[in-house]
């Protein structure tokens, strides 16, 4: 790739010495590629750094990052329409320190059918993502996606991983892969994620982040492991119920986008997501009929729709009143209050029940599972007709992320804070080591 001539002399501009200097000594600027709702970069935020532009192509996302980042470029575009350093450079506006971004995983996700269409292109986008990370050269760029990419294969029977790994494959960088579970980073949440980690800084291996939260374990034969992790200063993972008990009880079509809180915060990180902040959004409950409340009256913890009497199950579509023989066993999951939240996924609206209440989950119950604080404001429609539907009435154009898309598509921002503390002491370390060779020498 050409690279413009204002790229090329900020680069020669940054020698080893100045860009570690850099890390150490001031906020990193870094950049959001498939931003989403902003998870990814929230946590740099919560760091203590500066998301100077965020890129993505969906209006009501883009909605969510504008509303909650009035100092942030917003670009709203298709990424793959900028090929020229000149056309990179003019739409974030400077060099950052970082990239950071997670393409579209549903190529790669082993959810759905195992056969997976070898032409979808949300599994060629990561050539974008290194297509930026070539061009403007940041210290260290961070890619995020599902375990997935770990097994699954390219139609040729290559891994997708290493295909990955390839193209972002540079001299100058140091690659390596992380597989993390959220859980172990403050998150209320059991959700494992693939972060592929390159660094110019020198370092030959940056190392995990030290987990700050075990996940207790009620087995007899783990009852050791939990007592050794707890003196190692580590905490119990947060559970559901650590993150959500506080908020407004509702029942089915409840609920107000903005809202006063009803109670006091209930634990440390429900005073975190509170913050100073006064209202609360995004806290209603979808509609639901009287049959299906009354469903839910029968699931209990960790049980779903699969577990109710024969008589109270669903009914199939169109089949004049007749009831479903089909197993939903992955819907209506009610959950267990005082453990970790299973993986809240895209499409969550009807994934889980409220552990106490009669409905499914609201968008800021998610949004707290998932990290977001409180004062994170979620824009557009809470959910969407299908994409079938809209296409067989011709309305694709309305096709946005709704704020439960937004929600369950995003990086859970504590996870991400840790990870950004760990590489600026990684980078602060390395930054003293030269230092220090420098003035001995």
């Amino acid at each position: 790739m050409q690279e413009s001539t204002a790229i090329s002399r900020r680069l020669r501009k940054l020698t080893s010495f100045d860009w570690m200097t850099m890390a150490s000594e001031k906020p990193l600027k870094v950049i959001d590629l498939f931003a989403g709702a902003g998870g990814f970069g929230l946590g740099f935020t919560l760091a203590g750094h500066q998301v100077t532009c965020s890129v993505e192509i969906d209006k009501w996302a883009a909605d969510t990052l504008e509303e909650n980042n009035q100092e942030m470029r917003v670009v709203r575009e298709d990424i793959r329409l900028f090929r020229t350093a000149d056309e990179i450079l003019e739409a974030v506006g400077d060099i950052p320190d970082v990239i950071i971004g997670g393409p579209p995983c549903q190529g790669y996700t082993i959810a759905g059918p195992p056969k997976k269409d070898p032409n979808d292109p949300r599994n060629s986008l990561f050539q974008d993502f290194a297509r930026w990370v070539e061009c403007l050269r940041p210290t260290v760029f961070i890619m995020e996606n599902v375990p997935g990419i770990l097994s699954r294969r390219s139609e040729d029977g290559r891994r997708v991983i290493d295909i990955i790994v390839e193209a972002l494959a540079h001299p100058d960088y140091r690659i390596e892969l992380w597989k993390l579970n959220a859980a172990n980073y403050g998150v209320p949440q059991m959700r494992e994620r693939v972060f592929v980690v390159g660094n110019r800084a020198g370092v030959h291996t940056m190392g995990v982040p030290p987990r700050t939260h075990y996940v207790p374990s009620p087995q007899e034969d783990n009852l050791r492991r939990n007592m050794l992790e707890n003196c190692h200063g580590m905490s119990p993972a947060n559970t559901l119920w650590h993150a959500i008990s506080d908020l407004p009880k509702l029942e089915a079509g409840e609920g107000e986008e903005e809202q006063s809180y009803s109670t006091e915060p209930r634990g440390e990180y429900q005073r975190w997501a509170r913050g100073d902040h006064e209202v609360l959004y995004n806290h209603v409950a979808m509609r639901h009929t009287e049959r299906l409340v009354n469903r839910f009256k029968h699931i209990g913890w960790n049980q779903s729709g699969i577990d109710v009497p024969k008589d109270m199950s669903a009914r199939k579509r169109n089949g004049q009143g007749q009831l479903s023989d089909a197993p939903y066993r992955s819907n209506n999951r009610r959950m267990h209050p005082h453990k970790p939240s299973p993986t809240i996924p895209a499409s969550f609206y009807s994934s889980f029940i409220h552990p106490f209440q009669h409905r499914n989950l609201t968008a800021r119950e998610a949004a707290r599972i998932q990290s977001f604080p409180d004062e994170y404001c979620f824009m557009g429609k809470r959910t969407v007709v299908s994409r079938k539907l809209l296409e067989r009435q011709g309305r694709l154009k309305e096709r946005h992320l709704s704020q439960y898309n937004q929600i369950g598509n995003a990086v859970p921002p504590l996870l991400i804070k840790s990870i950004a503390v760990h590489i600026v002491k990684v980078l602060s370390a390395r930054s003293q080591a030269i230092g220090d060779q420098l003035s001995s020498g």
